[in-house]
């Protein structure tokens, strides 16, 4: 008799535990459900930002290198007649010191991405393609703010010393002749047309990798 009523305890011990654990479970489940369900909004979220941020990065490339074909136009036709600037008009020649100076940089709209970065969220990003494409864009990017600040650095170091030792930036003309003459003025113009030529070549890849990119993230975010 004891028998039979300490099976029963036991069996329905059993019973208790089973339907705690099967609760806890059903609990674990809808947690994770819900963290799922959250997890898939905020990318949605860090989507509709990316888009935003390449839409504007691609319209910015776009006039970067718009800006930067005129001054290769401009520069081409400087080096051809670089052996007679020192003999022509003062307007030329002013019109020429300050083509390798006047330049038009890209910086990115990265708010969205150092965001990700910063908060630990990369990770949200379910499609391995987007990570990757993202990253190499950002690679990209990173490239192009190294070939911008050296040839800035070039500029300080060289050019901007030698036009303001004899340039009159009130007047608008050559007050010292021989800077004209001089090496470093006549190197820096196929210097800044090569870098340039580069600049322009990075910038068009980074357009097509953010348009790319842009292509791949708007189909992945819902209407």
């Amino acid at each position: 008799m004891f028998a039979r009523v300490n099976t029963a305890k036991n069996r329905n011990f059993l019973v208790e535990i089973a339907m705690i654990v099967v609760g806890i479970n059903i609990a674990l489940w809808f947690e994770g459900w819900f963290d799922d369900l959250g997890d898939a909004e905020t990318e949605q979220q860090y989507l509709a930002g990316l888009r935003d941020d390449l839409e504007v990065d691609v319209a910015l490339l776009d006039s970067v290198i718009e800006f930067n074909g005129r001054r290769l136009e401009l520069l081409a036709e400087v080096v051809s007649n670089l052996g007679t600037l020192a003999e022509a008009p003062a307007e030329e020649q002013a019109k020429a010191m300050f083509i390798p100076s006047s330049y038009h940089f890209f910086e990115p709209s990265d708010f969205t991405y150092s965001s990700m970065q910063e908060s630990g969220d990369f990770r949200l990003l379910a499609d391995a393609d987007t990570k990757t494409r993202l990253l190499r864009l950002v690679r990209r990017y990173r490239l192009i703010d190294t070939l911008q600040k050296n040839f800035i650095q070039a500029m300080d170091d060289e050019y901007i010393p030698l036009m303001m030792a004899g340039f009159d930036l009130i007047e608008q003309r050559v007050t010292d002749p021989a800077i004209i003459e001089s090496q470093v003025f006549k190197n820096f113009f196929p210097y800044t047309y090569q870098d340039i030529e580069t600049r322009v070549k990075v910038y068009k890849q980074a357009r097509d990798e953010a348009n790319e990119l842009l292509e791949l993230i708007e189909a992945q975010i819902r209407d």
